[in-house]
């Protein structure tokens, strides 16, 4: 399942994925308080640092960057994809309450929301490609290109780890991804809690953008295709879509 919120913001930060994870974290604080604390707390008001059951892509249009910033003078787009129907239920009613959102100096006012029509695959094998960025790194924490002899198999742990968390199953067979046109893309993650990696407080994460071939049992794709391939899929990365079969 889909949905779409529709923003008007005069500036957007330039670095934008925690200003929107917390769009949506604020969304369900209001519909559905227990299921953010569920998702974003542990016990003593620790982050909670499971897996989320949701990725999703920005588009802006008319825009300009100026240095660290956005300025906007269309609208924000904002689409979140996910295997959870009654997650994307939650969000959708609090982006309808809540109608407007606050990230530091940054305002966001909702002017819409709606589901949008998906494309999910019948059989094993799919063109695929990515509305946001796929970051797949190993348990050394280091970011593979996606020639990697690793790649497959980190894709394979991380799509398997989702699937247990979320559905409470492995996967039903081995994933492979074959690109057909992928492009290397460094994304930059800005939080105050990357202030010990560099003076900007960014994490630099090496991605890859394009069109690809994913094979696999159906249920799992259909499953992966609507959660998302990869890390850090909450913050806007690792969103796909089915192109043809």
């Amino acid at each position: 399942m889909k949905i779409q919120a529709i923003l008007e913001g005069d500036r957007m930060p330039r670095h934008y994925h925690f200003a929107m994870a917390s769009l949506v974290k604020s969304a369900l604080s209001v519909s559905n308080p227990k299921l953010a604390d569920a998702l974003y707390k542990f016990s003593g008001n620790r982050a909670n640092k499971k897996i989320k059951p949701f990725t999703g892509f920005i588009q802006l249009k008319d825009y300009e960057l100026l240095e660290e910033e956005f300025i906007v003078r269309g609208n924000v787009y904002i689409t979140i994809s996910s295997p959870d129907p009654e997650l994307l239920l939650n969000i959708y009613n609090g982006m309808v309450q809540q109608r407007e959102f606050h990230y530091k100096q940054y305002r966001f006012q909702v002017l819409h929301v709606k589901v949008l029509p998906e494309k999910l695959p019948k059989t094993g094998k799919a063109l695929c490609q990515t509305k946001s960025p796929i970051v797949i790194r190993n348990r050394e924490g280091e970011f593979l290109d996606i020639d990697d002899p690793d790649y497959l198999k980190e894709l394979n742990y991380i799509s398997n780890e989702c699937v247990k968390q979320l559905e409470g199953r492995s996967l039903y067979s081995p994933i492979k991804l074959t690109p057909v046109l992928m492009t290397k893309k460094v994304v930059q993650l800005k939080h105050d809690a990357f202030k010990n990696l560099n003076p900007h407080s960014i994490l630099y994460l090496n991605a890859y953008v394009g069109s690809f071939i994913l094979e696999g049992d159906p249920r799992d794709l259909r499953f992966l295709v609507q959660a998302g391939l990869g890390f850090r899929r909450s913050e806007f990365l690792g969103c796909i879509e089915l192109i043809h079969e």
